[in-house]
């Protein structure tokens, strides 16, 4: 019988075998995974580099246009170029036009309604007039239900209530006498 040392040295020799086996595949596996990262930072390097040239080539012909030329003299030029006459000042266009033309032989001027709509009334406008008529401090939800009861203000808010709290709370023109009670 083979004394015991032996058995154990053969075994420690094929451990090491195995574990220097795998030693040198990982080496070799190294190398690889090094040639490869070695070409993935080149290409980067390029793309990089690429990148920058091109964002100096789109400054450099942003700053060689120092100004322009607005549309309507452009238009003038061409115009002027192709011996056509541009659009002289005060020629209507469009609806003016058609309405100044109704009437062949005079020479009326359209004239254009102008606007006169009353101010916009505001959330907060319309609650402080509302409480200066009541004359005595109201409770919000007393203020909330006659708004919503006289249609005093047209909305699209999903939640009103909020929109009323906040325009109370931030009103200085309207004062809390206590909670949830105010007046103008």
């Amino acid at each position: 019988m083979p004394p015991k040392n032996s058995k154990v040295k053969a075994k420690v020799g094929r451990k090491q075998a195995t574990a220097q086996a795998q030693f040198a595949a990982l080496e070799s596996r190294l190398a690889v995974l090094d040639k490869e990262y070695a070409a993935v930072q080149a290409a980067t390097g390029q793309l990089v580099a690429g990148l920058l040239k091109g964002a100096a080539a789109k400054a450099k012909s942003a700053s060689s246009t120092t100004t322009r030329t607005p549309k309507v003299q452009v238009g003038k030029k061409v115009a002027a170029a192709k011996g056509k006459p541009g659009r002289k000042p005060g020629i209507r266009v469009g609806k003016k036009a058609k309405a100044a033309k109704a009437k062949p032989g005079s020479k009326q001027k359209v004239q254009v309604a102008k606007k006169s709509a009353a101010p916009r009334q505001t959330v907060e406008s319309t609650v402080i007039a509302l409480l200066k008529a009541n004359k005595k401090p109201m409770a919000f939800t007393e203020i909330m239900a006659t708004i919503q009861k006289r249609k005093l203000i047209k909305t699209k808010s999903a939640n009103f209530a909020n929109v009323l709290r906040r325009t109370i709370s931030t009103s200085s023109a309207i004062k809390r006498v206590s909670r949830g009670t105010y007046r103008a």
